[in-house]
């Protein structure tokens, strides 16, 4: 009975560490933002939030590479890597990633020798061969950095986005009266909408009685059963469109929430 309820509780606490990682990378995981706004953004959420940048580093790269919002969750004991990797590994394959990003054309050997310069790990530490392996599994071998090279170097100036599912926009509007009250009585009535940013199409709506945050959840239920899972969505900061049920559900299925 112990060992189930310290199952369970070792499973709220990796879900609720999760959900906080995810509301705090959220702004970062948007694509069209360039690398100098997005290196700008990422010192703000660190001070913000008391976090290394490497420790956002760490976040987004498990995000995209890991499963999404599973890919958020801490490991519990039974699952810490191997002894034989640095107590900070996470820390230097985030950093080895960022500078393999910055340029692509960076071999393994040469990313060792500027961490090792850098004082972030000590010389003969980190293997050439544990890093090359960590780094193809991230999805940073030579044909991804070709892609990713080749996305940076091109651009859209278009307000929209480019390609429809890519974001989906959310908001509830006032609606007519209706006699759906007791004895007929008027009652003023809401539409709850998502709305396809590309192609303007209605992905999901109903009209509602109410302004609660039920009525948000349940647009996004019709929308994702109609239309299917979107990237990400955007709304305002009113309570209906931020409350903790509807961003977990969100981002349990990939849907970064703006």
């Amino acid at each position: 009975m112990n060992m189930q309820l310290e199952q369970e509780t070792t499973k709220q606490w990796q879900e609720d560490q999760a959900l906080e990682r995810y509301r705090i990378i959220a702004p970062l995981l948007d694509d069209s933002l360039d690398l100098a706004k997005k290196q700008q953004l990422r010192k703000e959420l660190a001070s913000q939030n008391n976090l290394s940048i490497r420790s956002l580093y760490r976040y987004e790269q498990s995000f995209r590479d890991k499963g999404g919002f599973s890919g958020l969750k801490p490991m519990n004991r039974a699952m810490r890597r191997s002894q034989n990797l640095p107590d900070n590994f996470e820390e230097l394959l985030a950093e080895a990633i960022q500078l393999k990003r910055e340029v692509p054309s960076r071999s393994v050997a040469q990313i060792i020798l500027i961490l090792e310069m850098e004082e972030r790990v000590q010389p003969g530490v980190l293997k050439r061969s544990t890093l090359q392996r960590y780094l193809y599994n991230a999805g940073f071998g030579k044909k991804q950095m070709k892609k990713y090279a080749d996305a940076r170097g091109s651009s859209t100036k278009r307000f929209c986005k480019a390609h429809r599912m890519q974001l989906a926009q959310a908001d509830i509007k006032y609606c007519v009266k209706l006699p759906i009250g007791p004895n007929g009585k008027m009652v003023q009535t809401y539409l709850a909408a998502i709305i396809d940013d590309h192609s303007k199409v209605i992905l999901g709506s109903g009209i509602y009685d109410n302004q609660e945050k039920t009525i948000v959840e349940d647009a996004y239920h019709r929308a994702i059963l109609e239309r299917g899972v979107f990237s990400a969505t955007y709304c305002d900061n009113g309570k209906q469109f931020v409350s903790t049920q509807l961003i977990r559900a969100l981002s349990t299925l990939g849907i970064r929430h703006l």
